[in-house]
């Protein structure tokens, strides 16, 4: 991809997010069984055994809340754990958790769980979307936090990577960088979209 091309993309994708980040902030009171039915669909396609790890993540702002679906999850047997961001440039951590459990304020006003959790490795990693599309590219905040992460737990872990979102943040197509890390599939309240993942786009 060439600078000006790249360039583009960027633009492209800073306008998308103030649009779809607009929408978003009406989506949560106008579907008040969102988490419920998001639960159910989680419950329905997610197969996991004693071994699996779960990360899901703690919703902040507007954000499609898995709560529920990560206690159902918890109460048949899956371990749990939330990310935890670093300085900018790095990938994701880890940490077990439990719902429930206490958490501390992380950077980029998330929710983390403290110091003293293990660390865990993520076999199911569920990832909050501003934006997505059916090809399982999503649009993010920009840090590239999810990005990163994927590509380096891909080079050496069997996970797949689904996306989380209200129906109505799908589009058409993402504008789509270098080193964009692909979702598995994304679910809603109403659906589970499979795609047909490869992992990271090479330009």
């Amino acid at each position: 991809m060439s600078q000006s091309a790249q360039g583009q993309s960027q633009a492209e994708k800073a306008a998308l997010r103030s649009e779809m980040l607009a929408l978003r902030k009406t989506l949560k009171a106008s579907h008040p069984r969102a988490s419920s039915q998001l639960s159910a669909q989680l419950e329905r396609h997610i197969k996991f055994g004693p071994q699996t790890v779960i990360a899901g993540y703690f919703a902040i702002g507007d954000e499609i809340d898995p709560q529920e679906a990560l206690m159902r999850l918890q109460d048949r047997g899956a371990t749990l754990c939330l990310p935890v961001a670093g300085q900018s440039g790095e990938v994701l951590t880890f940490k077990a958790w439990r719902v429930g459990q206490p958490l501390d304020r992380g950077r980029h006003k998330t929710y983390q769980p403290g110091a003293h959790s293990d660390e865990l490795v993520p076999s199911v990693v569920l990832v909050p979307v501003v934006a997505f599309d059916s090809a399982g590219f999503r649009l993010g905040f920009g840090g590239g936090y999810y990005d990163r992460t994927l590509s380096y737990l891909r080079q050496s872990n069997n996970i797949v990577a689904y996306g989380v979102a209200f129906d109505e943040q799908q589009v058409e197509a993402i504008p789509v960088e270098p080193f964009d890390a692909q979702l598995d599939g994304v679910f809603t309240p109403t659906r589970f979209i499979e795609t047909e993942c490869v992992g990271q786009v090479s330009l």
